[in-house]
């Protein structure tokens, strides 16, 4: 459950609620599908959320690439979302298209995840945060975050998108 909310905002955000749920699947060979989806993060839910209710609005294109090895890469060119606080109406729309690259530890079943460039996340630590830069995080393979994110280069952007709509 924590995983797939950590993903589902970039390419639904990551992008959001579940990665494959809401990005389109497609085969290797195809170039990305449309992507749309509209959900609302009530107060309090898990995996970071703001203090009020928060709309997000995401629209664009989005593939799921799974490799031979079994690793996958979630693109989402041309991919925003609108994020807007249901309290105040406060909104703010991003560009979110950057890429995950998730690879499987056979070993342990870890899941280890590299974004890179513009995505929106779900974090249980930090919130519901937009990163730019090249960022990795870890789940457990029963779904636990054991490493939040990260910024790997020391280059990276964080942006409290609660803060911001607040």
């Amino acid at each position: 459950m924590k995983r797939a909310i950590v993903l589902a905002l970039s390419v639904i955000l990551a992008l959001v609620v579940a990665a494959p749920t809401v990005l389109a699947r497609s085969d290797n060979g195809t170039a990305p599908q449309p992507v749309s989806a509209d959900f609302i993060v009530e107060a309090g839910d898990p995996g970071g959320s703001c203090d009020f209710d928060i709309r997000l609005e995401v629209s664009g294109k989005g593939k799921t690439i799974t490799q031979p090895d079994g690793s996958r890469i979630i693109t989402s060119p041309g991919l925003d979302v609108t994020a807007t606080n249901l309290e105040n109406g406060e909104q703010a729309r991003f560009s979110i298209t950057g890429t995950f690259f998730e690879t499987t530890n056979p070993e342990n079943g870890d899941v280890t995840t590299v974004i890179t460039g513009r995505n929106l996340l779900f974090d249980p630590d930090a919130g519901i945060v937009l990163l730019s830069g090249n960022f990795s995080f870890v789940f457990d393979k029963k779904g636990n975050l054991i490493q939040s994110f990260e910024d790997t280069d020391g280059n990276g952007q964080v942006i409290d998108v609660c803060e911001l709509l607040s």
